[in-house]
C-alpha cells in the first residue's frame, strides 16, 4: 500500500495539473482568441456516390472536375471539386468515406466543399493500441506513465497554447508549463522520493539555464524566428512574439529528453551508493559522471534526430540548391534548426553534472531514497563450515 506521504505527493501532482488546465481557464486567465478568423461551419458527412469525374486537358496540365453526393445531417447535398490531376494532397474519395464538409452561405444559397477526411476513429484506435502495448509491456508502471502522458497533453492543450494566444510571454509560459509537466510525470511515473525530487530540481535548474542560453543564442545569431507557420500566426495575431515562440519551442523540445537524463542519473547515483554505501560524495559524483558522459552522447544525438526528422522537407529543399554549406548555414531556416538543437542540447548537457552532484550529496548523507529504490537483501554473514570428525579407520 502507498504511504501517506506518497498519496499526498500523487494528489499534489494531480492538483497542480488541474490548477493549470481547469482552474486557471475557468477563472478567465486565458480569454479565448480567434485571431480574426471567421467562424467556419464545418460538419461531418459521408460520401454516398461519385456522380461525376471528368478530366479536362488544359495548357497547364489536366484538370479533374468531380461531383459528389454527400449525406450531411440527414440530407443529401451536392459537392463539386476541381483539382489539378496528380496534385499532392488531393483526397481520393470513395463512397462510404467520412468527410468534413464546409458549408458557405451565399446569395444563391448554401454551397458545400470538402475540407478533409474524418480521422477521429482511426486516431483513437491507434491511441488505444499504443496504450494497450504500454500496459502489456510496462505493467503497472506503464499504466501510470499513460496518466503522465495524458497530463502532458492537457497542459499543452489547456495551458500552454491558450496562454500564448492570450498574449503571455511564450518563453515564460513554456518554462512554467514544462515544470508542471515534469512535476506530474516524474511524480506519477517514478513515485515520490529523494531521487524524484532531485530529478525535478535538476530539471528546473537545467530549464532555467537552457532558457537563458537559448535567449542569448537566438539574439547572438540574430534569428528572426519566422517560419511559414509562425509568419502566418504573426500576421493573424499581430503582436505575437515569434522569437519567444521559437524559444518556447526549444524548451518544450528539450524537456522530454531532460526527463530521461535526470531520472537516470539520479537513479544511477543512488544505486551506486546502495551497492557500496562506503562511497563518498566525490566518488559517487565521479562514477556517476562516467555513466552520464555516455548518456550525453546518446541523448544529444536523439534531440538532433528529432529536429532533423521534423525539418526533413526543409533539409531536402536546401540540399537541392547548388550552394556551399557555408552559404546554407546563413539561411535563417537552417540556422534556426541548428541553434534549436544546440540550445536544447546545452540544457541536457548541463543537467548531467547538476543531477549527479545533487544526487551524490543526497546519497552520501544516507537515508532512504524513496519507493523507487531497489530493496536489496543484506548479504548473509560468512560462516565457516562445520568440521566433521573423520571416521576412525
Amino acid at each position: 500500500m502507498w504511504s501517506r506521504r506518497a498519496l499526498l505527493a500523487y494528489a499534489g501532482a494531480i492538483a497542480l495539473v488541474l490548477v493549470a488546465t481547469v482552474l486557471l481557464p475557468a477563472l478567465g486567465a486565458f480569454p479565448p482568441r480567434t485571431l480574426g478568423l471567421a467562424p467556419s461551419d464545418l460538419r461531418e458527412g459521408h460520401v454516398v456516390e461519385v456522380t461525376e469525374r471528368t478530366t479536362i486537358p488544359t495548357p497547364g496540365g489536366d484538370v479533374v472536375v468531380e461531383r459528389f453526393a454527400v449525406r450531411v445531417e440527414g440530407r443529401l447535398v451536392e459537392v463539386q471539386r476541381t483539382s489539378q490531376a496528380g496534385a499532392a494532397g488531393t483526397l481520393e474519395l470513395l463512397p462510404g468515406d467520412a468527410v468534413l464538409v464546409l458549408a458557405s452561405p451565399g446569395p444563391e444559397g448554401t454551397t458545400y466543399g470538402i475540407r478533409d477526411r474524418v480521422r477521429r476513429v482511426p486516431v483513437m484506435q491507434l491511441a488505444f493500441i499504443f496504450g494497450l502495448l504500454v500496459v502489456v509491456v510496462g505493467g503497472w508502471h506503464g499504466a501510470i506513465s499513460l496518466i503522465g502522458l495524458g497530463a502532458t497533453v492537457l497542459v499543452v492543450g489547456r495551458f500552454i497554447v491558450p496562454a500564448i494566444l492570450a498574449g503571455y510571454d511564450p518563453l515564460l509560459v513554456c518554462v512554467v508549463g514544462a515544470l508542471v509537466i515534469m512535476a506530474a510525470s516524474l511524480t506519477l511515473g517514478h513515485g515520490p522520493g529523494r531521487r524524484t525530487w532531485i530529478a525535478l530540481a535538476s530539471t528546473a535548474i537545467a530549464l532555467a539555464l537552457g532558457g537563458v542560453f537559448s535567449a542569448w543564442a537566438v539574439d547572438f545569431a540574430r534569428l528572426t524566428g519566422l517560419t511559414e507557420d509562425s509568419a502566418t500566426l504573426q500576421q493573424l495575431a499581430g503582436n505575437l512574439d515569434v522569437r519567444g515562440l521559437l524559444l518556447g519551442g526549444i524548451i518544450l523540445g528539450a524537456v522530454g529528453v531532460l526527463d530521461d537524463v535526470t531520472t537516470t542519473q539520479s537513479a544511477t547515483v543512488f544505486e551506486l551508493h546502495a551497492a557500496n554505501p562506503g562511497l563518498r560524495a566525490t566518488e559517487l559524483f565521479v562514477r556517476g559522471m562516467n555513466v552520464g558522459r555516455e548518456h550525453i552522447a546518446a541523448t544529444t544525438n536523439t534531440l538532433l534526430l528529432a529536429y532533423a526528422g521534423s525539418g526533413l522537407p526543409l533539409l531536402v529543399i536546401l540540399a537541392a540548391q547548388d550552394l556551399s554549406p557555408s552559404v546554407l548555414l546563413s539561411f535563417d531556416a537552417l540556422a534556426t534548426e541548428l541553434v534549436r538543437t544546440l540550445a536544447g542540447s546545452t540544457a541536457i548537457v548541463a543537467a548531467v553534472p547538476i543531477t549527479t552532484g545533487l544526487a551524490a550529496l543526497a546519497a552520501a548523507r544516507g537515508g532512504n531514497a524513496g519507493p523507487t529504490q531497489s530493496q536489496r537483501p543484506a548479504p548473509a554473514a560468512e560462516v565457516d563450515p562445520p568440521t566433521t570428525p573423520r571416521a576412525a579407520r
